[in-house]
């Protein structure tokens, strides 16, 4: 009899420490690179588009993240003159940072990259210098309010898509992967893209409802 009442103790006590385990992983510390705000600005002649957040580097996807940068990364969307060579400089904090634009050889786009920790601002202006041509933009995040964090939607991930996280734990319940989060606005509507990377070859990408969590897609990127 006593034995059978052990039994049944522990067929329910084991439950609940899986659900603890589960519910206090945390998988932030796995995520290496993030884009947690999206700005745009644009006047008469040049349009702007930036986004800010953290990148590892160097970056490597051996499932372990190392030292991460916090980057304000714009792209031009219309170059008025293609050839011309663009600047861009705004003030942030008592320092100003001047950037040159470069031709990304992925995107085919003008970007400029610039390294800026703690950079909170919803409104800001910059400067674009161009063939002897200073034009001033106004930078407004476009991210909706009722958008969610990117710790809020690892949290609805760990919630709906529990065996796929579980599947990524080793022997001690540490997560063996590494985190890409984008976020992402599109008609006034915010949406996560989620990337879980166990190797250079071997990525999961999800797409999170920005505002519920919920996950609209699924699918492997080799």
């Amino acid at each position: 009899m006593k034995k059978k009442i052990l039994i049944f103790c522990l067929l329910l006590i084991f439950p609940l420490l899986f659900c603890s385990c589960s519910d206090s992983l945390s998988l932030t510390d796995s995520v290496c690179e993030l884009r947690s705000d999206v700005f745009y600005g644009e006047c008469e002649t040049v349009s702007l588009r930036a986004g800010y957040g953290f990148k590892e580097t160097p970056s490597s996807f051996d499932k372990t993240v190392g030292q991460r940068k916090y980057l304000l990364t714009f792209k031009i969307v219309n170059a008025p003159k293609e050839s011309a060579e663009y600047t861009l400089s705004f003030d942030f904090n008592g320092h100003t940072y001047s950037t040159d634009f470069a031709l990304n050889p992925v995107t085919h786009s003008l970007t400029a990259t610039i390294e800026v920790d703690n950079f909170t601002l919803k409104e800001f202006d910059v400067s674009v210098l161009y063939s002897g041509t200073t034009e001033s933009i106004k930078m407004h995040s476009v991210l909706p309010s009722d958008a969610m964090s990117y710790e809020q939607a690892l949290k609805h991930l760990q919630k709906n898509q529990s065996s796929l996280i579980s599947s990524h734990l080793d022997s001690d319940g540490r997560f063996n992967a590494e985190i890409i989060m984008r976020v992402i606005v599109k008609d006034q509507k915010s949406y996560w893209y989620v990337g879980i990377a166990s190797g250079s070859d071997n990525l999961k990408a999800l797409l999170l409802n920005g505002t519920s969590g919920e996950v609209l897609a699924i699918r492997e990127v080799l």
